[in-house]
Order: C-alpha cells, then structure tokens, then sequence
C-alpha cells in the first residue's frame, strides 16, 4: 500500500489492476495507471463493466484515499507491475492478505518519466521485439511481413490475454526451469508464447506438449526447432499414458479447450503429477449432458422439478450441464487442496465456453483441510442433485475421494 499511494509520481509503479471478488463492486476489474497530464501527474482509471471500458483521473493527491474506497473492505486481487518487479496481493473473505512478489516482466517497456494519458497499453509480449515477430509469423498471427493478419486478430488478443493470465501464478517465484505440460496441446501456439515470454522474463520454462495427433505433434515439434525452442518437446500420445510414465513432477499443467473428458484426463495428470498450479480452459461438456438427460428420461433426477423450466430445452440443458461440469471439476480442485478461481478466458463474442478454471495449490494446514472438506461436501451435494457421476473420479484414481475427507 505505501509503495501504490507514495511511489506513482516516482514511477515506482507502473500499472496496478484490482480485481474484487464477484458480487462486491458494480465493476469487474479496475486498471489504475500512473500518468502526467497538462496540470500535473495523476492515476489514470479504467473501469472495466462487462464489454464496456471507461476511464477516469484522479489527482496524486486523492489518489490514496481513492485506493481505499477501491479495494473496499471484501475479497479482492491487486496484481501490481513495478520496474524491479511484480507484487501479487489477494486479501480473502476472512481479511488475510497472502502477498507474493516476483519478477520484472521485462516486455513491458519502462519509461524514464510518466508516460502521457493517451498511450498504448502494455502487452505481455511486446510486438516491437524481433523474437516475438518470429513467433507470431511462425504461428500464423502475422504475415510474411510482420503485419498482423486480418482473420488473426482474436487469436493474438487471446495469447495476449492468456499470458496476463497466467502472470499471477505464483510457480513463477519457483526458483530454476518451471516445468510445464500442455496436456492436449493441439497446435500449442499459446504454449509457445507462454515459453517465449518466460524465456523474455529470465524465468525459463522446460515445455513438453502431449497430443493424440501425430501430424499436429510432427508439426509443432517443427515449429518449435525452427524457433529455436531448445527446452520445448512435443509428443503423441494419450495424456494418462505419458502422465502415468513420468517420473518427475511438474510445475504447472495447462489444457485448453481439450475435448469432453479430456480436459478431466488433464486434471487427473495435474493432481497426480503433484502440480502447483493447474490452469483448465474446458470444451465440449457431452458427459454429463448424457447422464442428465438418462436421468430425466428415467425420472430418477432429484433436480427436475425444481430446473423444469431450464430442462426443457434442449440449448438450455446444454448450458446448464456445461455449468454443472465446470463446478464440479472446481469443487474436486478445491477438496484436493487447491486455491480455485473461475474466470473468463475468451470473449463471449468468440465462443459461449470461454472459462478459465485457474487453481493453485494451498499450503498444508487446518485451515486448507477445513475448505477442502467444505468443498467436497459441495462437490457431494452437487453430484447428487443432478445424479451425475463424472469420469473425472475414476480418473482422479487412489486420489480420489481425498484421503482427509474419505
């Protein structure tokens, strides 16, 4: 808090977002910017209310107690961008704050002064960086000619967004090569970009990718030696097979928009890997669409009569079962120790599964059993409701249900 409410005009800080948790401020995330304007330095604020964006100033001198009246007194996230480093603050609903600090991200340019109000914002990979031109040309993002490709458009936002997403995580305090699989890989190009931008950070990661596919595999493996990728490996292959043969665990696991259980396959790897953080963007829920729809057929569904409306139809019970996997992967996450946010990963604009399940794992003690145990109750009462029994158990093995809950 000193450093946010003393060090802006000293450019002791250069962008702080603030998120609350949902429910508690009429925004949903909240960028302050330190800039100089006409009549002096000030904190530029954008608002951020859905798809809509609106910006504010306010003067160094309100600046503190505008902070206070931002952060409110409920759960919130403060993800703090300074030039010798990055600060992650999250305050929970009991009023702890857990602060972390990391590294500097190095592709984020660090002015000499205040920049002006009317700037570009940051990105996490900075275009003006050959390697990142080489990566983008190479993934398809960009032409031949470094310009980016009208109908790439919404991939590049994405990547952009995907690494701020990730930038939170605190495996990256880890000291050494982060190891990281990408279960479920595909064409990998967001994993290519999260090795390039750990690679700008000095904070190296080991990638290997893991594909049913060889031709896409063959194919990635070649993307990634033309780019000189030396600690990336792709291989093909079932996600339990390889998760089963390691012998060494892993950092973070990331799997996006694997298909229907794959993306359970992938949760499975995670936990039994012993993974710090597990980062989920789930796709094509059909598993639990079929059970329900068994059951409604069956009129053994305790949850029917009070859903009729939704069930009915077809493009509804279809979401909602989309809503009921997501929530019942979060609640196993969080009965095997972990710390879980759910978030949005893509616009809606792009597709209607743009989820983010982003889960880090809590220290040891009372306090994770008693929330791990709260949470498999909710995991329990979830399940029963809707008579759905997730592959997600059977997959999850001797780790499931947990040992301190069973």
């Amino acid at each position: 808090m000193q450093l946010l409410t003393t060090g802006a005009e000293a450019g002791a800080w250069t962008r702080c977002i603030i998120t609350p948790a949902r429910g508690t401020s009429p925004w949903e995330r909240l960028t302050a910017i330190p800039v100089r304007l006409g009549r002096g330095p000030a904190i530029k604020l954008i608002t951020r209310i859905g798809k809509s964006e609106s910006t504010t100033t306010v003067s160094i001198a309100d600046w503190p107690g505008r902070l206070t009246d931002l952060i409110g007194a409920g759960a919130v996230n403060l993800n703090v961008i300074a030039p010798d480093g990055e600060w992650h603050a999250r305050r929970t609903r009991a009023g702890r704050w857990l602060v972390s600090r990391g590294r500097p991200s190095l592709e984020r340019e660090q002015p000499a002064d205040l920049p002006p109000h009317d700037r570009l914002r940051g990105r996490a990979l900075s275009e003006s960086n050959p390697a990142v031109q080489a990566l983008f040309i190479e993934t398809g993002l960009y032409g031949k000619n470094g310009q980016l490709l009208g109908e790439a458009a919404a991939k590049h936002r994405q990547v952009q967004h995907y690494l701020e997403l990730l930038r939170p995580l605190e495996t990256w305090d880890s000291p050494g090569p982060i190891r990281v699989l990408d279960a479920a890989c595909g064409k990998a190009y967001l994993s290519l970009a999260l090795y390039l931008w750990a690679e700008l950070r000095k904070n190296p990661i080991e990638l290997v990718g893991i594909d049913r596919e060889p031709a896409i595999v063959e194919s990635v493996e070649r993307s990634a030696r033309r780019l000189e990728y030396a600690r990336a490996s792709f291989l093909a292959g079932p996600i339990r097979d390889y998760a089963a043969s390691r012998a060494e665990p892993v950092d973070l696991l990331v799997s996006l928009h694997a298909c229907d259980t794959a993306t359970d396959e992938a949760l499975a790897a995670g936990v039994s890997l012993g993974a710090s953080a597990i980062v989920l963007a789930p796709c094509c829920h059909q598993e639990l669409h079929t059970q329900i729809q068994a059951g409604r057929q069956a009129h053994s569904l305790p949850a029917e009569t009070t859903w009729a409306a939704t069930l009915g139809s077809g493009l509804l019970r279809h979401r909602l079962a989309d809503i009921v996997t997501d929530s019942l992967r979060a609640a196993a996450l969080e009965a095997l120790g972990y710390q879980v946010d759910v978030i949005e990963f893509v616009s809606p604009e792009a597709t209607a599964r743009n989820l983010m399940i982003r889960a880090e794992k809590r220290q040891p003690g009372p306090s994770t059993r008693d929330s791990a145990a709260r949470a498999f109750d909710r995991y329990r009462t979830l399940a029963a409701e809707w008579a759905v029994r997730p592959a997600l158990e059977d997959l999850l093995g001797d780790a499931w249900p947990p040992r301190s809950m069973a």
